[in-house]
């Protein structure tokens, strides 16, 4: 698993000899369903924050594609059950985005692999189960040149993800993130 994680990390640096590289910070909204019971809950944590480091690869004079690698740091409480907490916490992402250019606009499609880590935790005694597993993810992005080395992005992404926690009965289904981005290219 280590090697997988440091391969797509590096991947970036060797993009077909272009140094297009981005470091960004952006803040982030999840949306989260679960389940219990047959009944359906939709939950969110409205703001928080999340990091990029990623290559701008130039295909042509309007194509190009995206290879980033992200955290996002969700923080949704899924679910309580009176000291016992179910938690959608964070997430490190591996994504693909293929993308149409047009001066200082571009939209891609996004594709990729999350690793995502999810708690159960009995806060009354301390005991906390971690879960980490991995999810695949798609979405779509909108980017704007405010300058040359400064860019403004809007994403959305949507994984179907399903766990059933330990102590809440709840069961997460999917979650989708709402991204707003700021990058600064280091060529």
């Amino acid at each position: 698993m280590k090697k997988i994680l440091f391969s797509l990390f590096f991947l970036s640096f060797i993009g077909f000899g272009q140094n297009n590289f981005y470091l960004g910070l952006g803040l982030i909204s999840s949306f989260v369903n679960t389940e219990e019971n047959n009944n359906q809950y939709k939950t969110r944590n409205p703001l928080d924050f999340s990091l990029y480091y990623g290559n701008d690869l130039i295909i042509n004079g309007y194509l190009k594609t995206i290879v980033e690698v992200f955290y996002l740091n969700n923080r949704v409480t899924l679910a309580r059950n009176g000291s016992k907490r179910f938690e959608l916490h964070q997430n490190i992402g591996f994504g693909l985005k293929p993308g149409l250019y047009y001066k200082k606009h571009s939209i891609h499609l996004s594709a990729g692999m999350l690793a995502v880590y999810l708690f159960d935790k009995d806060e009354e005694f301390g005991n906390q189960l971690d879960y980490f597993d991995e999810s695949y993810f798609y979405g779509i992005e909108y980017n704007y040149d405010i300058t040359q080395k400064v860019s403004f992005n809007l994403g959305f992404l949507f994984s179907k993800f399903e766990f059933r926690s330990n102590w809440t009965n709840h069961s997460l289904t999917d979650f989708s993130v709402l991204q707003y981005k700021i990058y600064y290219k280091l060529y």
